[in-house]
C-alpha cells in the first residue's frame, strides 16, 4: 500500500528509492558507537542537501522508535510454521497482499525485521544497542578530587562524588560519566574518537581538553582547548540522530573558550565562557559561580559539603548566586548566603535546610 504525504509524494516504493537507501546507510553508520566526527559532520551536510534527505531519515527514526515498543510475537507451533510459505526474497508488501493468517504475517514480519537488522549491521558496521564492552570504573568520595591516567594516554580529573566508567580498546575510547564532574585531557588519536556520555549529552573529541558537569536535569560542557561535538542523546534512538520535529536537538560544535548546556529539550548554541580559569578552578578546591541558580549551585557544592544542603522552599531555588566556595569552608559559605540572599539555614544532624527568610 502506498501513502501520499502533504507535498504529494508517494512513499510506497521506499524500499526501492535511492534516497531512502542512502538514509538507511547513514542510519546504520550512525548507530556505530565508534562513528567518527568526520562521518557525523558529513551526515549533517547530506541532511542539508535536500529536504527529502531529512524526510527519509525521519521516517527511519519513526520506524526505529515504533519498533522499540513492538511486542515480541509468540513463536508459532511447529505445524503452523510448516504451513508458512513466505519466501524471504519477496518484498513483504508484495507477499502480504496474499491471504495469510495473522500469526503467519507476524512471523514473517519478525523475520524481515531480523533480516533488515542483520543487513544494517553488516553494511554499516553497527553494533546492537544495549551491548557494552567490559571496562573499569573510577569513583571519588564527597570532597575528593582524583586524577586518573587512561590506557590511551588521556587523563581525567574527577571532582568530588563523581563516577566514570571507562572502556578503552584498540578501536574504542568511551567514557560514561555516571555522576558528578570531570575534566578530560584527551590524547590525540584521530582513528579513535574519544566519547563521553553524560545524561542527555554525548561529547565527541579527538585530542582536546574539556570539562563535563552532569547535573540532575542538565549537562554543561566547557572546552578549554581544541573543539568537540556535543550531541543529544536519547534512550530510543542513537545520540547523533537529528529529530526534525525537535529542531533544537541537533549536534553543536563547541570550540576553545566556549560552552554549551544540554537539557531534555535542547542543545543550546555554543557561547563564550566568561572566565575559563574559573570554569576549572574546582580542581584546586574553589567552586566559582556567576549568576547561577541556587539549585544548580547546591548540586556542585554538595559534592564537597560535609552535610547535604537542601532547599526547603522551592521558590528560592531560582535565586542567582555569584561568588566562590572554598571546598574546606562550606559552612562559612552557607552563613554568607543568609545575608546575601535573605535565606535561613536550619541545620540538623543529617543535613542543612535552606528556607525563605521570615
Amino acid at each position: 500500500m502506498t501513502q501520499q504525504d502533504a507535498t504529494g509524494r508517494w512513499w510506497g516504493e521506499a524500499d526501492r528509492d535511492p534516497i531512502h537507501w542512502a538514509a538507511a546507510q547513514w542510519f546504520a553508520r550512525l548507530r556505530d558507537p565508534d562513528v567518527s566526527l568526520d562521518d557525523t559532520l558529513a551526515w549533517q551536510a547530506w541532511m542539508g542537501e535536500d529536504p527529502r534527505h531529512a524526510e527519509a531519515f525521519a521516517r527511519l527514526e519513526d520506524v526505529s522508535s515504533a519498533l522499540q515498543c513492538m511486542p515480541q510475537p509468540e513463536a508459532p507451533r511447529a505445524a503452523e510454521a510448516r504451513r508458512d510459505a513466505y519466501d524471504g526474497s519477496v518484498p513483504i508488501r508484495d507477499w502480504r497482499e496474499r491471504p495469510r493468517r495473522p500469526f503467519l504475517f507476524a512471523v514473517a514480519a519478525s523475520a524481515l525485521l531480523a533480516s533488515v537488522a542483520l543487513a544494517l549491521l553488516l553494511f554499516g558496521g553497527a553494533s546492537l544497542p544495549g551491548l557494552k564492552s567490559a571496562g573499569s570504573a573510577f569513583v571519588t568520595a564527597v570532597g575528593e578530587n582524583r586524577t586518573v591516567q587512561l590506557a590511551d594516554g588521556s587523563k581525567v580529573v574527577l571532582g568530588g562524588n563523581s563516577r566514570i566508567e571507562v572502556t578503552v580498546s584498540d578501536k574504542v575510547r568511551r567514557i560514561e560519566l555516571a555522576r558528578g564532574e570531570a575534566f578530560f585531557m584527551v590524547a590525540q588519536d584521530a582513528s579513535r574518537p574519544f566519547k563521553v556520555h553524560a545524561g542527555n549529552a554525548t561529547v565527541v573529541a579527538v585530542g582536546t581538553e574539556f570539562n563535563v558537569l552532569r547535573g540532575a536535569d542538565r549537562v554543561v560542557v566547557e572546552v578549554v582547548e581544541g573543539r568537540v561535538l556535543v550531541e543529544p542523546a536519547s534512550d530510543l534512538v542513537p545520540a547523533v540522530l537529528l529529530r526534525p520535529f525537535r529542531p533544537k536537538l541537533v549536534p553543536v560544535q563547541v570550540g576553545a573558550g566556549e560552552e554549551t548546556t544540554v537539557g531534555s529539550a535542547a542543545v543550546e548554541p555554543a557561547t563564550r565562557i566568561p572566565d575559563v580559569a574559573a570554569a576549572t578552578s574546582w580542581q584546586s578546591g574553589r567552586l566559582a559561580f556567576r549568576l547561577e541558580p541556587l539549585r544548580y549551585v547546591l548540586e556542585d557544592v554538595n559534592r564537597y559539603a560535609p552535610k547535604p544542603i537542601v532547599i526547603g522552599d522551592q521558590e528560592i531555588g531560582d535565586l542567582k548566586v555569584t561568588g566562590t566556595v572554598v571546598g574546606n569552608n562550606v559552612s562559612g559559605w552557607v552563613a554568607s548566603l543568609e545575608s546575601a540572599l535573605g535565606v535561613v539555614a536550619v541545620e540538623d544532624e543529617d543535613r542543612i535546610v535552606l528556607r525563605r527568610g521570615r
